[in-house]
């Protein structure tokens, strides 16, 4: 087995990543490529890429920085299509969901980052998404973004990686991390300890509890959502919308996807006032008035997830102590081949300046005293 430098002086053998979301999954890829020996460690509890929109973009950021990243997510994702046949269909973003002084900033500034965006006209969305209802005077349209099927798209990773030789142990709860001497050697489950060279933490909202196993802060904060897709229907929608009733995109199915909180991606929310059904019922209401086709349409199934933020909204990635390596963010849709890609360079000790430079902001350290 091919041995490779992590940080200055660690050489890695055997890598257990646990979780098996979609940077879980990405990651145990990136490292079976690479040769290594992988453990894919699973609790068996619904995990947010399940219940993801999973739309895929760089047009919702919180700084630059941020948009650096997402951008550099996107083309990850043609990186990585170009070995997985992964379902992400590229159908663009017509976005309406801001008033039109923020519209015209916010296509200013996208401009400005060399990111792709136009703005539509009435008639031009109307060309586009002839189903609409309320056509909006102007829209902004994101034609190099997409999305993925948030249901099945970390099993297309994880069946990847055992295909390399990574194995894959479901149903185990991982209680701690396991050290020796000041390193981290492994993880502590109920059924016993499980050895490594290197463990990856990337368990969403599950990773504050681990961390705080060794005495490290990963601060999250509570993020709850529904999410619905609706009966199959047919075609009607050909780009994924965000307007001021909500976020829609239609699946190769034919069913709906909705987020049930409008503005789904900025949704500050702390807890779930509605029961799941009040929640799902009101949001077939709105999307009947914003997609004509649909007065018999209704939910087929509503999902609630615990979406893994972390406290100042931006990722956590990078190393808590020797040996132990964490990532948690979102979204992870966007994020997760990148965030794998980087994983795998910054272990490796294979970083390049730019990359080193991606990954700055996001280190665990900066919440170090708070």
């Amino acid at each position: 087995m091919e041995r490779r430098q992590v940080g200055m002086s660690k050489m890695v053998q055997t890598v257990i990543v646990v979780g098996a979301g979609i940077i879980g999954a990405a990651t145990a890829f990136q490292f079976s490529r690479a040769g290594q020996n992988v453990r894919i460690v699973n609790a068996g509890r619904a995990d947010a890429t399940g219940a993801a929109f999973g739309w895929i973009n760089a047009s919702f950021f919180l700084n630059n920085d941020h948009h650096q990243l997402r951008a550099a997510g996107i083309a990850a994702w043609h990186r990585v299509l170009a070995d997985l046949p992964v379902p992400v269909d590229w159908q663009g973003c017509l976005c309406w969901d801001m008033d039109a002084p923020q519209m015209e900033a916010t296509f200013a500034q996208l401009q400005a980052l060399d990111y792709p965006v136009e703005m539509l006209t009435r008639s031009q969305v109307l060309a586009r998404e002839p189903a609409l209802k309320g056509i909006p005077e102007q829209a902004l349209f994101f034609p190099n973004e997409g999305a993925a099927s948030s249901a099945e798209i970390a099993q297309h990773f994880l069946r990847a990686a055992q295909a390399l030789g990574a194995k894959l142990i479901s149903n185990v709860y991982v209680s701690g991390l396991k050290t020796k001497n000041g390193r981290v050697i492994g993880i502590e489950t109920q059924q016993g300890d499980m050895l490594s060279d290197q463990v990856i933490v990337a368990a969403g909202t599950g990773t504050t509890a681990i961390a705080q196993s060794i005495d490290c802060n990963v601060p999250l904060v509570s993020r709850p959502a529904y999410i619905l897709r609706t009966t199959p229907q047919g075609r009607l929608l050909n780009h994924i919308l965000a307007t001021p009733d909500g976020e829609i995109r239609q699946e190769p199915s034919g069913q709906i996807l909705m987020p049930v909180a409008v503005s789904h991606q900025s949704d500050t929310a702390e807890e779930l006032v509605q029961t799941p059904t009040d929640a799902a019922d009101a949001a077939i209401a709105r999307l009947r008035d914003i997609c004509g086709g649909l007065e018999n349409c209704d939910w087929s199934e509503v999902i609630r997830a615990e979406r893994p933020v972390p406290k100042d909204g931006l990722p956590i990635v990078g190393p808590i102590a020797e040996g132990a390596y964490v990532a948690v963010l979102h979204s992870g849709i966007t994020l997760g081949p990148i965030i794998a890609e980087l994983i795998g360079k910054d272990i490796t000790g294979r970083l390049d300046n730019a990359d080193a430079s991606m990954l700055a902001p996001y280190r665990p350290d900066r919440f170090i005293g708070r």
